[in-house]
């Protein structure tokens, strides 16, 4: 888990659960790009879906080979 006071990002088997982001930049099966406070977060697995989506929370599933920071 990441957390911050503006954001926080937990990484669970097969999920990630994003608290407080800013926007989707881009979506696909493969690659997920977020926005959160001053960065963005890329995510990358293979069957990826977005499995909650409300305000300012975000769960997606899959199988998650990588997270990074851009």
């Amino acid at each position: 888990a990441l957390r911050n006071k503006n954001y926080y990002i937990c990484l669970y088997q097969n999920h990630i659960y994003i608290y407080n982001y800013e926007e989707i930049l881009n979506f696909t099966n493969d690659i997920i790009l977020v926005k959160i406070d001053d960065f963005n977060l890329k995510i990358k697995g293979t069957n990826m879906h977005i499995k909650k989506m409300e305000h300012g929370e975000l769960l997606i599933s899959g199988l998650i080979s990588g997270v990074s920071y851009e």
